[in-house]
């Protein structure tokens, strides 16, 4: 435990570091830390979070992020009684998270929420109403462009982080993994592949997708040696998704970095970067081949059992279709599956195994929803991401605002994309801190959105191949 602590020890001092290289400038008293105590929370939580640490406090198990959460809070509050703090009138955003919270809420309560160890309480709290606390503290703080800058460079150093770590995980080189859990957790599943401190290489990709943005981030702002670095950065960092060795992954990145990069970018841009990506492509295909047909993967599990799991997403939706016809309008109740599917694994009617999925999820987000909170609560999921993706598009397409913020948005929608790519194939709901990491975007982007005024575009950048199509030099 050794590296471990040594590392503990200098996380904190690092982050602290790097907020007063940005932060310093303005007098001391005009400094806002609570845009930083956000990033905080969210990388906290994905390290130190529960696996690492936790005490017994009744029903709500006390860790790192939970306190900082809280000290974030009751410091927003002391900030907005002095009047250091406004909070905004609700916007789209807000109504639909509100109306989202309300519904999962409800469809929780409604049923019985002390199944398998409160696992719909848990699931409700900690994966929804946490997130969205971060979310609102983060969309009503006061932010400028210095604190882009700060989540950026937290964004970039963590996803260096993971990327190393997946790389040390799939090597087998153990003593420098960090936090151990990762190795010595008693969950096994995904066990040799970069599952990161997620536990899962799903998240762990995601999170490393919207790092790789932030490293991009920088591009246009830095001349050729700086460009180098951050060229190496996305490319150690896209090496850590490919060590997830999961292709909904990888996916992801690909449609990702299509949408901050190629989409964009200028029209005489385009043909290089097809030339570029085409010539990648061929020298990577043979490398990877192997990894895509291929199902060994865990660890723990032989290629038989690994076919066999590939096999069972058509028994997932012939059982969730099944649970569907049945209630089809509000479903069994939010995180009632587990229970409510055993009747349905012994249709007599069915010629499939169905019987395998007895001890699994649900592997499509979108059919998860669909079964616990039938097509009320799928409607207004597909709502919220809609509401999320216009409101980061609107702010992407205006050219009065600085080039970070609208970054940032764009970011978003890279972030969304392979939210929804990676949850065809995943219940990505249920996956530890991938709802803090979606809603803590959205509320950088929409303070943004909503306080247009302290973002404005105030400096010239060196070059810049992410920027609408139709943009001018002043959007720069």
């Amino acid at each position: 435990m050794g590296i471990d602590l040594l590392i503990l020890l200098l996380i904190p001092v690092a982050f602290l570091l790097g907020c007063l290289l940005f932060r310093l400038a303005p007098p001391i008293n005009q400094i806002n830390w609570i845009p930083a105590g956000c990033i905080g929370v969210l990388l906290v939580g994905s390290v130190l979070g529960h696996e690492f640490f936790h005490l017994s406090a009744g029903p709500i198990p006390i860790t790192l992020d939970r306190l900082l959460l809280g000290g974030l809070i009751v410091f927003f509050g002391w900030q907005f009684s002095t009047n250091r703090e406004n909070l905004s009138p609700l916007n789209r955003v807000d109504i639909a998270i509100l109306v989202w919270m309300v519904m999962i809420t409800v469809s929780t309560f409604a049923h019985k929420f002390t199944i398998m160890g409160n696992l719909p309480l848990s699931r409700l709290l900690f994966f929804n109403w946490l997130p969205v606390a971060l979310y609102f503290v983060t969309r009503w703080c006061r932010m400028g462009g210095r604190d882009l800058k700060i989540i950026s460079l937290a964004m970039i150093g963590f996803g260096l982080y993971l990327a190393f770590t997946g790389v040390a995980e799939t090597r087998g080189m153990s003593g420098l993994v960090f936090p151990q859990y990762i190795l010595e957790s008693d969950f096994r599943e995904f066990l040799g592949r970069g599952r990161g401190p997620f536990l899962n290489p799903v998240s762990n990709g995601i999170f490393m997708t919207v790092c790789i943005c932030s490293a991009l981030m920088w591009w246009p702002r830095l001349q050729n040696q700086g460009k180098a670095l951050v060229l190496a950065a996305s490319l150690v960092i896209a090496f850590g998704v490919y060590s997830t060795f999961t292709r909904s992954t990888w996916l992801g990145l690909v449609a990702g970095m299509g949408i901050f990069v190629f989409w964009p970018a200028k029209q005489q841009q385009k043909g290089l970067l097809i030339v570029v990506a085409t010539l990648v492509a061929i020298v990577l295909f043979p490398v990877v081949s192997e990894k895509i047909f291929s199902f060994k993967r865990d660890q723990e599990v032989s290629q038989a059992e690994m076919e066999q799991s590939a096999q069972m997403r058509p028994l997932f939706a012939s059982v969730a279709w099944d649970m569907f016809k049945d209630r089809p309008v509000f479903g069994v109740g939010f995180a009632q599956y587990p229970k409510a599917k055993y009747p349905y694994l012994q249709n007599p009617h069915s010629n499939q195994p169905l019987k395998l999925t007895r001890t699994l999820m649900q592997h499509n987000v979108f059919l998860a929803y669909l079964v616990d909170m039938g097509i009320v609560g799928l409607g207004v999921l597909l709502l919220l991401l809609t509401v999320f993706a216009c409101v980061s598009w609107l702010v992407w397409c205006n050219q009065d605002l600085d080039l970070w913020a609208r970054q940032f948005a764009l970011a978003n929608l890279v972030l969304l994309a392979t939210y929804c790519i990676n949850g065809m194939f995943h219940d990505v709901s249920i996956i530890p801190m991938q709802h803090a990491l979606m809603f803590f975007w959205m509320g950088v982007v929409n303070n943004v959105f909503t306080h247009a005024k302290h973002f404005p575009v105030n400096q010239p950048v060196v070059s810049v191949p992410f920027e609408p199509r139709n943009s001018t030099s002043k959007a720069a």
